[in-house]
């Protein structure tokens, strides 16, 4: 199936390529495909996906980047939203609200609180939003600091109320902490206990005037400080940060092991591991110091994510045609055949849902950017069949 031409990876990723890049069909295929059993062509460069708790519905961020291929990749200012959707066992999907929540600057990759931590309950919703690269309508780059305004509301799921925010940008804990704003919240992790994990990949903050110093690396917000950051009060249990060259992106928690997964955009001179995967340890984020990657020359990645079973879903955007690249437990990175053999356009922030029958749902966002025409751009549901997991051990 033929599908929109990705600019994405050429606009906003340029930079020279740093040791033995990864050839399109260099990684061996995984033994299973996956059948693409919906394609939805409704939102406006959807970049990120998550599931409610109960697995119900599915909320669609929209980042609005602006549509003038002559401009530099940006998000346009107050254009963002959240899409809300009811999805059943086999990917079939009705639109509950297009237009959820509206007026967003950049809403990125999204997390479900798994408990309560007093001033927020468990099932709500986290998501981050004002990052950069920001742009104005026109597409014109925004170059005012006082513009960036980064932050992770926390949204009701049944109403779309926020419910309260937790500032990255200028004045916040985490500026104070770092010496500069969080300039990029790309995507966000849960574990278990309720601690939140957040990247801050550090990409557009050469485009204030002055420029912002770059401080991309993964942050450990422990759950006790939720609320107090909330608050605008300094938490007890202070935020930790590991830094990590590369542009981090991905986030996602290990359900086998606790430990904490960072995929990186590779293509900058930043980044010597030309697109990896880094696994970070409570002792690591202790010590706050960069770690090696686990994988690395897997070119550009953004979205990642975990099955219960603990196999990670990883999506790369340099590629053509992109792909999904699966990562078993204990096994190493393989690429996800698709049938019907479609072209992803700029696969980002996956989500993957466990079923009764052993079978996953994997859901696709597909940030298309420049794409003059908002509202017809894609989201893919895939079905992984029972057994497909096992298949790949």
């Amino acid at each position: 199936m033929k599908r929109k031409a990705l600019v994405f990876t050429v606009l906003v990723f340029a930079g020279a390529m740093l040791g033995a890049a990864l050839a399109a069909g260099e990684l061996p295929a995984y033994p299973v495909k996956g059948q693409v059993v919906n394609e939805l062509h409704l939102f406006d460069n959807p970049e990120a996906v998550i599931f409610s708790l109960d697995g119900r519905y599915l909320f669609v961020a929209n980042t609005a980047v602006h549509g003038n291929a002559k401009k530099p990749f940006g998000f346009t200012e107050g254009a963002g939203s959240i899409s809300k959707l009811e999805v059943g066992p086999r990917g079939d999907a009705r639109i509950v609200d297009l237009h959820f929540i509206d007026h967003l600057t950049a809403p990125l990759g999204m997390a479900v609180l798994p408990v309560d931590t007093g001033l927020f309950t468990r099932g709500t919703i986290f998501a981050p939003v004002g990052s950069a690269p920001l742009s104005d309508a026109q597409g014109n780059p925004i170059t005012d600091r006082k513009r960036l305004k980064t932050k992770i509301i926390a949204f009701n799921p049944d109403s779309g109320e926020i419910e309260g925010e937790i500032n990255l940008s200028w004045g916040s804990y985490f500026a104070r902490k770092s010496g500069g704003p969080v300039v990029l919240c790309n995507a966000l992790a849960f574990d278990d206990e309720g601690n939140l994990y957040f990247t801050d990949t550090g990409f557009g903050a050469d485009q204030f005037d002055p420029p912002i110093p770059y401080n991309g690396g993964t942050w450990k917000v422990p759950v006790s400080a939720i609320d107090d950051l909330a608050l605008g009060k300094n938490p007890e249990q202070e935020p930790q940060f590991v830094p990590n060259p590369g542009w981090p992106d991905g986030v996602e928690v290990s359900p086998l092991t606790g430990n904490v997964w960072v995929n990186t955009v590779g293509g900058s001179s930043l980044d010597p591991s030309n697109g990896g995967i880094w696994e970070l340890t409570a002792a690591d984020f202790a010590a706050g110091k960069p770690v090696a990657p686990r994988f690395r020359d897997l070119g550009k990645l953004d979205g990642l994510d975990f099955s219960a079973r603990g196999t990670q879903f990883e999506t790369e955007i340099k590629f053509s045609p992109n792909f999904v690249i699966v990562v078993p437990p204990k096994g190493k990175p393989m690429e996800l055949k698709l049938d019907p053999p479609v072209e992803l356009s700029g696969p980002a922030d996956v989500v993957v849902k466990g079923l009764e029958d052993g079978s996953l749902l994997l859901v696709v966002p597909e940030l298309t950017a420049l794409d003059p025409t908002p509202w017809n751009d894609d989201v893919t549901i895939i079905h992984l069949p029972a057994g497909f997991e096992s298949a790949g051990r």
